[in-house]
This record gives structure tokens, sequence and C-alpha cells, in this order.
């Protein structure tokens, strides 16, 4: 992997969708974990989830102004938009399953789930993205 092509700020980088790949991995792992806790309440693991969950939102829609006011040589504005789309979805799903969770106790684990599985996939097609630019980068250099 060449680190400086996936780390390197400006147009031709791609540090954001490097930064959007591990922190997809990143949010699923934390959820994970969270759930892991031993005796603890729904109420109390929607609380928690939902701090966490909405303090890494704000980054989230702070990366999606980013890449819609600044999009890479790599992409239009209008993908460098979508590509956040499946992220939105994934974090939007934890929020509202946490949020039921921390309001009245109901169990939404499975609305988890899927947001995790959504957040899953999305930090693959990322990752497999930046791949691909490496990949490309390396054969023009």
């Amino acid at each position: 992997m060449n680190a400086a092509v996936a780390l390197s700020r400006g147009p031709e980088g791609s540090r954001r969708l490097a930064e959007q790949a591990f922190e997809n991995y990143l949010a699923v792992l934390m959820v994970s974990l969270l759930a892991l806790f031993p005796d603890t309440s729904l109420i109390t693991f929607g609380r928690t989830t939902l701090m966490v969950t909405a303090a890494w939102t704000v980054w989230v829609l702070v990366r999606l102004y980013l890449a819609a006011a600044e999009p890479s040589v790599h992409e239009t504005r209008l993908l460098a938009v979508r590509r956040h789309l499946s992220t939105l979805i994934g974090f939007g799903l934890l929020i509202y399953a946490a949020g039921r969770m921390a309001w009245d106790g109901t169990d939404t684990r499975d609305t988890l789930a899927g947001a995790n599985i959504v957040l899953l996939f999305s930090a693959t097609e990322k990752a497999w993205g930046l791949l691909n630019r490496i990949a490309l980068a390396k054969r023009a250099g």
C-alpha cells in the first residue's frame, strides 16, 4: 500500500476516502464493543450508543461538507456526495435505533445490527475504491 498516495492532502490525494473507510469500520467496532458490556440495560446501552454515534455523526457531516465543497480530481462533486450516502444511511440507522432504546427501552438491536452491516459494506466499498486509486497512481507513476 502506498501511504503517501492514500494519505496525501489536496485534490490528488485519497485521504478523505481512506478516512471514511476507516471511520466506518471504527463505528462498527465501537457499537459492537458497547453491546458486549454485560448487564447493561437497553436504556443505558441506547443512551451510550446515542451519545457516541451523535458525536461521530457531526464528523460525518463535516466530511460530507468538505467533499462537496472541494471534491478531489478523482470524482465529481455529485460522486463525492453520493459516496457518503451509505455512510449517512448507516449512521442514521444507528441514531434511530439508539434513540429508540434510549427513549423508552424499545429493543431495536436488530436495527442496530442492520446499521452495522450497512456501515461494514460501506467501509469495504470505500477501502476497495482506495485500493483501486492507489493501483492507478502506481501504474501512472
